[in-house]
């Protein structure tokens, strides 16, 4: 096995080195929530703290989803119901039956129900719309509205302009959106050839693209045949390693639940790099320092198959049959983070750099 050169270098200025370039603006789903060992949420999802967490560690933007309670409040949830996300406000308790928001009105969710956080701290009540958009303002985050009602769309734009993004399905209701507003517009997708979309886009005009779950459909051919039109190609919380993937074929946005690029000037804490043609070995690195909150970004030069592990958790297997480039990020907390990279039979990695972020 050939010998590997390894360096750590720490507490060096972000100044000193180039971030990643060629990478999709990123976009936090449901704000930048995080959770513990235990699966308990730490940084609730859709909440004020999500918000700021998403500011700090470098993001665009955030998602949140809009839903009414009984009496036509607009809040912030992404589920029907409260379970999965908060607990009783009087002591803490799990919520043993089904919740509906629909069921509530809106003076009973913000007085018996809580966020449900390791934190204390944030165990508060679900935020109203208003409340999400003033804390996107106050951090200067992009929101991006995941929204069925069309009145939270006008308080959007009555906050924001139109420097907002709205984020649904179906062209007519896209159409009404563009009457009084010239924000940014992602139609949801699930299928369909480039052209049929392009056609869909024409239909609503001005600063608009498209979102799919369905990573399958974002080709190279499907990714360049839309950007060239100047419409936008959002991935949305693709799977490892389609992020990565799709990053490659050409996407403007990234809308995900762990992946991250250091564009906010994070503190650099430390590099494992590997500078050596390899094949058929496997390359560690870990940093010996545990981060309360960090990103991890392993760029990658190679050809074949490889596989690659990040933070003990994220695992991707990539192939490529001429030699390129893939950048990969994963934000942590509370961890010591590390990266494992194996070069399967015939494959050869041309350099690998790992950098480590403290947010």
């Amino acid at each position: 096995m050939k010998r590997f050169i390894l360096s750590l270098l720490m507490c060096i200025p972000l100044f000193a080195i180039a971030a990643p370039k060629n990478h999709p603006t990123m976009f936090a789903h449901r704000g930048c929530w995080s959770k513990n060992e235990a699966k308990e949420f730490v940084v609730p999802e859709n909440s004020l703290p999500a918000v700021a967490m998403a500011r700090k560690m470098g993001y665009t933007g955030i998602e949140c989803d809009v839903h009414y309670t009984k009496d036509k409040r607009m809040v912030i949830l992404h589920d029907a119901t409260l379970n999965r996300t908060m607990r009783r406000a009087s002591d803490y308790s799990k919520l043993d039956k089904p919740v509906r928001l629909a069921d509530l009105t809106f003076e009973e969710l913000r007085r018996d129900y809580v966020l449900e956080s390791a934190n204390p701290e944030w165990r508060t009540p679900i935020p109203t719309l208003e409340e999400l958009l003033a804390e996107c303002k106050k951090h200067g985050i992009m929101p991006m509205l995941h929204s069925a009602i069309m009145d939270s769309y006008h308080v959007a734009q009555e906050m924001f302009g139109d420097e907002w993004i709205c984020f649904t399905g179906g062209v007519e209701h896209m159409q009404q959106v563009r009457k009084f507003s010239n924000c940014i517009i992602l139609l949801a997708i699930n299928d369909g050839s480039a052209e049929d979309n392009i056609a869909r886009l024409e239909q609503i005009g001005g600063r608009c693209g498209i979102s799919t779950m369905n990573y399958k459909l974002y080709t190279p051919e499907f990714c360049k045949a839309l950007t060239e039109r100047g419409y936008i190609v959002q991935a949305s919380i693709f799977p490892a390693p389609h992020e990565a993937i799709a990053q490659r074929n050409g996407i403007s946005y990234q809308l995900t639940d762990f992946s991250i690029m250091p564009d906010h000037k994070p503190i650099h804490k430390g590099s494992g790099k590997l500078i050596a043609k390899t094949q058929d070995v496997t390359w560690e690195w870990k940093s010996n320092d545990k981060l309360e909150r960090g990103g991890l970004t392993l760029d990658i030069e190679f050809e074949g198959e490889i596989e690659i592990t990040i933070n003990n958790d994220r695992k991707y297997t990539l192939t490529r049959d001429t030699r390129g480039k893939d950048i990969i990020g994963d934000r942590f907390f509370n961890k010591a983070p590390s990266v494992k990279v194996t070069a399967k039979q015939g494959a050869h990695i041309k350099k690998a750099t790992a950098k480590v972020y403290a947010y």
